[in-house]
């Protein structure tokens, strides 16, 4: 007869195994553009200080200094052009992952398993940048990717990833933004900065700060704008990192409370420039004419 002290942990392992399998089965998601009609979340849902140091202070990322880092540990795999074209591309494999591997090895068993390639990510992909926030993609060079050539470069690596030099908060943050640069051009960001001045700058602000000549009027009406925090304010840095490129495209298209829709106005390669406009009020950047 079996002992209840037997039955609950093979009841456990059970649960284990289901909960593993259906982690190892999640539907694949498309990064097309997404069109939907949600507001972006109100400013209090970020009030934890994500852009900091190791002591917890604020910093302002830098693309300037990011190319050195990029350039140092980045390019070999990820192309000096951001391409996924690197020197080391071609040769990069990681281990095959399953769900069988991933329960056996929870009780120290190792399946072994041919490697597999694997190819770094090209930044200039839009559909690809679009549903990625500056957040998840600082988190992602500081823990790395499971089961991918792609390493950690924080402190520690994720379950399933490799360790690299570590580089600090500040470094990341920098090579972070600088990657966002591949997906647009100098000539791009030049015309979405004088659509910006000609459309958007009343108000939030030749400075992205909420302080364009209608700026009092906004602040009146939304508290947070007041306190020069969450929507429209773009350089609320811990909110802006949170927002991905489809987050913001779809505020400017479909408009939300006081943001007038833009649809049919704008075409889509002039709302791609405003959203990587936009994103540069939280980084230091080269100078756009």
């Amino acid at each position: 007869m079996l002992k209840g002290s037997w039955v609950r942990p093979r009841a456990a392992v059970l649960v284990l195994a289901a909960a593993v399998a259906v982690a190892g089965c999640q539907p694949q998601v498309s990064v097309e553009r997404t069109r939907t009609s949600v507001a972006l979340p109100p400013a209090q849902d970020v009030e934890i200080a994500l852009v900091a140091d190791e002591q917890g202070h604020p910093i302002v990322p830098d693309a300037v200094h990011g190319k050195q880092v990029f350039d140092d540990n980045c390019a070999a795999c990820h192309g000096m052009n951001g391409r996924g074209n690197g020197a080391a591309a071609s040769t990069l494999v990681a281990p095959q992952h399953d769900v069988l591997a991933a329960l056996v090895g929870l009780f120290g068993v190792t399946l072994h398993r041919p490697n597999v390639p694997s190819s770094p990510a090209d930044f200039t992909n839009r559909d690809l940048e679009s549903v990625i926030t500056p957040a998840i993609m600082f988190q992602t060079v500081t823990q790395g990717r499971a089961y991918t050539a792609m390493p950690g470069f924080g402190p520690e690596a994720s379950f399933g990833a490799n360790q690299a030099q570590q580089l600090t908060n500040a470094e990341r943050w920098d090579a972070n933004v600088y990657e966002m640069m591949f997906r647009t051009t100098p000539a791009e960001l030049s015309a979405a900065k004088q659509l910006y001045q000609a459309q958007c700058a009343v108000c939030h602000g030749q400075n992205g700060d909420g302080k364009g000549l209608q700026g009092a009027r906004m602040g009146a009406q939304i508290w947070s704008w007041a306190r020069g925090q969450g929507p429209g304010i773009f350089t609320d840095i811990n909110y802006m990192v949170q927002r991905n490129g489809d987050d913001l495209a779809n505020e400017i298209e479909d408009g939300n409370g006081l943001m007038p829709s833009y649809r049919g106005k704008l075409t889509t390669a002039q709302v791609d420039g405003l959203v990587d406009y936009i994103y540069t009020f939280f980084y230091r950047h080269p100078p756009i004419k």
